[in-house]
């Protein structure tokens, strides 16, 4: 492989990802599993490799569940972890690790699946892929954000006048009509503003105009699945947010 075709590869694993797909749980940005897969197979043209290298069974101690009915003992259960490798031709080979505990009831199954996706969304993390838009833009956000003691006091960093002046952030603002809501949406999607994003989303509502604005604003396949997902869960479907879905796909499409 050539120095510029790895270049591009490189190029487009480090490419940011709309801000719609970018979820929340408890307090924490992440990607979904399926989202990184999808960027891995078109940035290599499908030309990667993953192999599981080995599955582990660890004691992680006392956890937060029912004691054991015939000792009175708090259960000790297990994690299941694995280890794989991700090998991109021209870049080379990186290493991923994901753990999941083993839950009553839930069988392995389900353990090795989330465990894969960690291990795999982490190996491509190695390659950059989500890494600056998840853990270092995100990290210098609260650097700035964090206060700092003095004499025993919190006294928060200094910043300049101007910014302290500035108006909320978007993901502060409720938009006022279904106007403002799309003129938010597109600064949200122009910003890559995800909490910005999924604040319009759960201001949407039943308001079909705001959930049209929120399927044109889509810029990508998985991006426009998302909302999809999102319009069932609140139940929102309608001839009109179909016909508009449909319209979106083909104009992404072409």
């Amino acid at each position: 492989m050539t120095v510029s075709k790895a270049s591009d590869i490189t190029a487009k694993l480090l490419e940011p990802f709309p801000a719609e797909v970018i979820e929340e749980k408890n307090g924490l940005l992440y990607i979904p599993h399926e989202i990184i897969r999808d960027r891995l197979i078109s940035a290599t043209e499908n030309q990667f490799d993953w192999s599981i290298d080995q599955i582990l069974f660890r004691d992680d101690g006392v956890t937060r569940r029912a004691n054991d009915r015939y000792t009175g003992e708090p259960k000790r259960p297990l994690s299941m972890i694995v280890i794989g490798t991700l090998t991109i031709p021209g870049l080379g080979s990186r290493a991923g690790i994901g753990a999941h505990p083993l839950d009553e009831g839930a069988g392995e199954d389900a353990a090795y699946k989330s465990a894969e996706s960690d291990a795999v969304k982490r190996a491509a993390m190695a390659f950059g892929v989500g890494l600056h838009q998840l853990y270092i833009e995100t990290g210098e956000a609260k650097r700035v954000q964090k206060p700092q003691r003095n004499g025993g006091q919190v006294r928060a960093m200094a910043r300049p006048a101007a910014e302290q002046r500035s108006q909320p952030r978007q993901s502060e603002l409720k938009p006022a009509n279904d106007k403002q809501f799309g003129a938010d949406v597109r600064e949200a999607m122009a910003s890559r503003d995800a909490t910005a994003f999924r604040k319009l989303v759960d201001d949407a509502n039943d308001h079909v105009g705001r959930w049209v604005a929120l399927v044109q604003a889509a810029e990508s396949p998985q991006a426009l699945d998302w909302i999809k997902r999102q319009i069932e869960r609140k139940g929102v479907e309608s001839d009109i947010l179909t016909h508009e879905i449909r319209k979106r796909e083909e104009q992404i499409a072409a």
